[in-house]
């Protein structure tokens, strides 16, 4: 097993071993998720690759600088943002996590950086924040990411307020910031981009870039919203993403 650092368009497809370990359906979302890591590599994110004998990649490291992040949040230069990790089912147990997160340390410390911020969840298999609760990692306080400290034991860390518009001039409004980073995501914007299609003039489909613009027009970095709600945060089957457009459309 070793690690790299993804470096150039040849090793984007690559990216994501969590959608091409099988048995995922929101793995129809990577190809428009490595579109986004091919577009914004070395500007909004950064990654680490854990490869197997074989040359697989079988486990990642995604992040970005603190100052290039794309979070909620107004961050202090000089840390690091994880946006998630990775590693396949069938190489769990192998200390595959721990290169890579060692490897992912080691080069920060390299570069004088101050602290890993991380958003943990409380979904299990998801980020889960127990995950990060053993490597160090504490709350900054409610409503704030989980830090490491590395070079410094503080960074500050402001949350933006969310300001999401709905333009009701359809039963059901969608707003789409970003959401092609993740292949979970990814795939629920194609499966609403279908949708649309289904429902002329009772749907309406906006599709807003992830990047700084966005980040201060509507305080948020990424997220599906139907009438202005944050909805299909989690993996969510096709069917269900209809049955709730369904239901959305008829209580318009």
């Amino acid at each position: 097993m070793r690690v790299y650092r993804v470096a150039g368009p040849h090793e984007v497809e690559q990216t994501y071993p969590c959608a091409t370990e099988g048995g995922h359906f929101w793995a129809e979302g990577l190809p428009l998720s490595r579109a986004w890591f091919a577009e914004n590599l070395g500007r909004h994110v950064e990654g680490l690759h854990a490869v197997d004998e074989a040359g697989r990649v079988v486990g990642h490291i995604y992040w970005a600088p603190s100052e290039r992040a794309l979070v909620p949040y107004r961050l202090e230069e000089g840390a690091a943002f994880l946006y998630c990790e990775w590693v396949q089912r069938s190489f769990r147990g192998r200390g595959c996590m721990r290169l890579l997160f060692e490897s992912f340390v080691e080069g920060l410390r390299a570069t004088g950086c101050k602290g890993i911020l991380v958003d943990g969840t409380a979904i299990e298999g998801y980020m889960h924040r127990r995950h990060f609760e053993k490597r160090g990692f504490r709350p900054l306080g409610e409503g704030l990411p989980m830090y490491l400290p590395l070079s410094q034991e503080k960074v500050r860390v402001e949350p933006l307020t969310p300001r999401i518009p709905t333009e009701r001039t359809a039963p059901l409004d969608v707003l789409i910031i970003g959401s092609r980073f993740c292949p979970v995501g990814a795939a629920t914007v194609l499966y609403l981009r279908r949708a649309a299609q289904e429902y002329p003039g009772q749907m309406v489909l906006r599709e807003v870039p992830a990047g700084r613009e966005s980040l201060e027009a509507y305080g948020v970095a990424d997220g599906i919203f139907l009438n202005g709600r944050t909805c299909f945060f989690a993996p969510t089957p096709e069917a269900q993403v209809r049955e709730t457009i369904r239901r959305e459309i008829e209580q318009g």
